[in-house]
Order: structure tokens, then C-alpha cells, then sequence
């Protein structure tokens, strides 16, 4: 039976696992950041912690804060740790967090909850992607990372119909269970960052090369060429070990080098672009945004849970059709250009129709709000996160990652504290920039972004003109492997090229 070609023929199951695993990470972030968007239109909710348009903002935008500091601290976690056990202490601090706000009876106890939770996805949000993307295989690891992505959108569509399913009881339960459920999933992350093993580029990084040797073996498939094994440690021990003893790592040493510069703007705009299209806001208010266009009750619940199954769908296609078989650039300039075209499709219906009789105009709004979605789902979901972790070399590849993580949750505090007022006082008029934003990103992405699908994390280095000092992947070995000589014999033969 010929294998789908999503599927790797080189990965084994065990990397398919670990990858799924560390999955449940981006679940309790999608479920986490969601859960608020249904909690808002409970009744329980509102009488309990009576709440504005500006406490509300407080109460949203907290939660970016705090993952904004976590950002920070998961450079030297990552750095310090290793890639798992930065996923270990994301788990704990998860369960501290969610704790908090399963118990809060004010705004300010919620909003420390809020805080603590936010920390804790700032510390994982690059965490769980760097790691999918150093255990994947090059030609697949757009499919790898986009699992990130696609259990974040069903983190999402769970919140939301957990929050509707709540919709019909009553009382504390209504936000007690929803928000309680991610202590839950935080316990489950806790267990699985116990079962995985540690990159093998981070062992490679601090030395332990038999282990990563060993690793990359059982990462792949039991019939893989020993001379394709063979050829992926060298690459990544020749590369890894020659910038561990030639370039700098630090913040400084980053700004000061002009190549590792681009690579760092470059991760920070892949996640502006991400949140200034406008899904963000989306997220955090859809429900005040169905309601501009006359929905009213059950019924914008019931569009939330729409929303949130549609863009994981749209996201499994993205990852068997999409992400491995177009370039990067193509899916990223494309999705912007489709977004800026969509939003302004609904802006004109809610400047002309909003919260009017005309029933069929409305839903004709509503259909292309969720399309924004689908759109969003098919580009910009999976292909930032893929394109900032490749990027960035191994030994920067924590800092890079953590400071463009944390620009995206700046712009998720702005959105999030900005976008209730906004709604309120210039309602549809506040579509437009979102309009411009993704026309300017399209721009951005066609002139600046260079292309590196199909290339190892170890050969990008040359896309951005930095020393390439390992055998390509596409090269012939320089020494013939015999069936009486092992890929570990083989391990310290090859001369690096320079």
C-alpha cells in the first residue's frame, strides 16, 4: 500500500508520539486562551464579577502580560534546561495558575490567576514548537510544528463548546468547571514531559553526542539508510559544534551580528503578522461581534463552537495539502492578501446591515467572519510557528524564539485591552485596520522573507549567508558504510568542510 504523502518515510513512531505528546502543551494554551471568550457571556459571570468594558479589557489583557514575562524567562529556562524540562516547568506553574482562577470570587484574584496562567504559555509557547521542529525530519516538518498549531485550535473549539455546553446549567458551575478543566490538562502535560527524551540538537549542544546519535536512530524509522542516519547526526554535530565554538549565543552577540539580526526581526515579524491580522481580537470578542450583527443569546455561543471547529478542519488540510508542498512565503503572503480581502468583506455588512432586520445580510456576515477563520487556519496558524523555529540556529534558537514570542503577546495586549473599547465606541470602522495590517504584512513578507522549505534546521544557515561547515543532505558520504561497519564506528570520520 503506497503511503500518504504526508506521511514521513523516514520519521519513526516513537517521533510522531513524542510529537504528539508534547501536543496536550498546545492544547491547555488554545483551551486556556478560549475559555474567556465563552466565560464573558455567562450570566454567573457577569453578576459575580461585574465587569466593564475596561475591567474586562484588564482581565484579558493580563493574560497576555503574563505571558509576555514568561517569554522572557523561558530564554534562560530553555537555555539553562533543555527543552524539556522548560515543558516540565510550564506544566507545574499551569497547574498553580489555573488553581487560582478556578477559585477567584473577585476580579483581582482572577486577574493573579490570570497572570500566573499567562506565564506559564509564555514559557511553553516556543518551547513545544522548537522541540517538534529539532525531532522532525526536513521534508516534513511543516506537518511536525503544525501540531502545534492544530491541538491550539482544538484547545480553542474545546473551550468554546465546553462553554456552551455550561450555557444550560447555572450558577458557579457554569465558570468553575470550564476554567477547572485545564488543571486537568496541565497534570496530563506534567505526565507526558516525564515519557519524552531531550532534543537530540540541545544533547549535541551541551556535548552529549553518543546520546543524540543514539536518539536520532530511534527517531528513525527502523529501515532508514544507516548513510541517511548517518548524514543527519553529522550535519547537526558538524554545524552545532562549529557555532557553539565560533559564534556568540548571548542577546548582544545577537544584535551585533548582522545575519542573526535579520533572523531575529524576521521571528518577531512572522508574530506581529500573526496577531495585527486581526485574529486575536476575533478570538478574545467574537461573541461582541456576533452580536453587532443582531445575534442575540444561545445562539452566539453556539457561532464560538462554529468558529472553533471550522479552523482546526481548515488546519488539517493546511497540514496534508499545504504546509510541506508550498513555499513558505507563498502560504504566508497568500493567507494575507485572503484575510485583508475577507475582513473587509465584513466590515461592509456590519457598516450597512449590523443589528439590522435583514436577517440574510447578517448571516452573510457571519459566514464571512468565520471564513476569516478558515483563512487564517490555512496560512498564518501553522506557518509562524514553523517559520520561527527555522530560522534561527540551534544555539540561539531559545533566545530568537522567546523575543519574537514575546512580541506577539505584546500586540495581544494592546488587541485585548483596545479591542472592547474599539468595538464600543467606532464599532465597524475598527475592521479597517486590520485591513491595512494585513496588506502591509503581504508586503513585508514578498520583499524580506527569505524561503526555507526542504532545508535542514542546520542548512538555513546558508539562506541568511552564515558558515555552512556540514556534509548537505543531498551530498554523497565521503566514506562507504559496509554492513560490518556501524553508524556509530562512522560518527567522528567525517572532516567537516569549511
Amino acid at each position: 500500500m503506497r503511503r500518504p504523502r504526508f506521511i514521513s518515510e523516514t520519521a519513526s513512531a516513537y517521533s510522531y508520539a513524542c510529537t504528539l505528546m508534547m501536543g496536550i502543551g498546545s492544547l491547555l494554551w488554545g483551551y486556556d486562551s478560549g475559555i474567556f471568550g465563552t466565560a464573558q457571556a455567562q450570566v454567573y459571570f457577569t453578576e459575580q464579577f461585574k465587569t466593564n468594558a475596561q475591567t474586562l479589557g484588564a482581565v484579558v489583557s493580563t493574560y497576555p502580560a503574563g505571558g509576555a514575562v514568561g517569554c522572557l524567562l523561558s530564554m534562560p529556562i530553555g537555555n539553562y534546561f533543555g527543552r524539556r524540562n522548560t515543558i516540565r516547568i510550564g506544566a507545574v506553574v499551569s497547574i498553580i495558575g489555573t488553581t487560582f482562577q478556578t477559585a477567584a470570587f473577585n476580579v483581582p484574584l482572577l486577574i493573579v490567576g490570570r497572570i500566573i496562567a499567562g506565564l506559564v504559555i509564555g514559557i511553553i509557547y516556543f518551547a513545544i514548537p522548537m522541540y517538534m521542529s529539532e525531532l522532525a525530519p526536513a521534508e516534513h516538518r511543516g506537518l511536525f510544528v503544525g501540531l502545534h498549531a492544530q491541538f491550539i485550535g482544538f484547545g480553542y473549539a474545546l473551550s468554546n463548546w465546553i462553554g456552551f455546553a455550561v450555557y444550560f446549567s447555572s450558577g458557579a458551575f457554569t465558570f468553575r468547571f470550564p476554567v477547572g478543566l485545564q488543571i486537568v490538562l496541565g497534570v496530563i502535560l506534567l505526565a507526558c514531559a516525564f515519557y519524552i527524551p531531550e532534543s537530540p540538537r540541545w544533547l549535541i549542544e551541551e556535548g552529549k553526542v553518543e546520546s543524540a546519535l543514539a536518539l536520532t536512530k530511534r527517531l528513525r524509522r527502523e529501515g532508514t539508510s544507516d548513510e541517511l542516519v548517518h548524514k543527519e547526526f553529522t550535519q547537526m554535530r558538524d554545524q552545532i559544534t562549529w557555532e557553539k565554538e565560533n559564534e556568540l549565543s548571548s542577546l548582544m552577540g545577537i544584535l551585533r551580528k548582522p545575519s542573526y539580526r535579520k533572523r531575529l526581526l524576521l521571528g518577531c515579524f512572522s508574530h506581529i503578522g500573526q496577531q495585527i491580522s486581526g485574529i486575536s481580537a476575533i478570538n478574545y470578542y467574537q461573541t461582541q461581534m456576533y452580536r453587532s450583527l443582531g445575534i442575540k443569546g444561545v445562539t452566539v455561543l453556539a457561532l464560538a463552537g462554529v468558529w472553533d471547529i471550522t479552523g482546526p478542519l481548515a488546519n488539517i488540510f493546511c497540514l496534508i495539502f499545504i504546509i510541506d508542498r508550498f513555499n513558505r512565503r507563498v502560504v504566508l503572503m497568500t493567507g494575507s492578501l485572503a484575510m485583508a480581502a475577507d475582513i473587509a468583506i465584513v466590515m461592509a455588512f456590519v457598516a450597512v446591515y449590523g443589528g439590522g432586520p435583514n436577517v440574510a445580510a447578517n448571516g452573510i456576515g457571519i459566514f464571512f467572519l468565520i471564513s476569516f477563520g478558515i483563512i487564517f487556519s490555512l496560512s498564518w496558524n501553522s506557518g509562524t510557528p514553523l517559520y520561527c523555529t527555522e530560522i534561527f540556529p540551534t544555539q540561539i534558537r531559545a533566545t530568537g524564539g522567546a523575543i519574537a514570542t514575546f512580541c506577539s503577546f505584546v500586540i495581544q495586549i494592546v488587541l485585548a485591552q483596545a479591542s472592547p473599547s474599539a468595538l464600543q465606541n467606532i464599532g465597524w470602522r475598527y475592521y479597517f485596520v486590520f485591513i491595512v495590517c494585513n496588506l502591509v504584512t503581504a508586503a513585508i513578507v514578498y520583499f524580506f522573507l527569505p524561503e526555507t522549505r526542504g532545508k535542514t534546521l542546520e542548512e538555513i544557515s546558508e539562506v541568511f549567508g552564515d558558515v555552512f561547515v556540514a556534509v548537505h543532505m543531498s551530498e554523497p558520504l565521503k566514506i562507504e558504510l559496509t554492513e560490518n561497519v556501524t553508524v556509530a564506528e562512522h560518527a567522528e570520520v567525517i572532516t567537516p568542510k569549511v
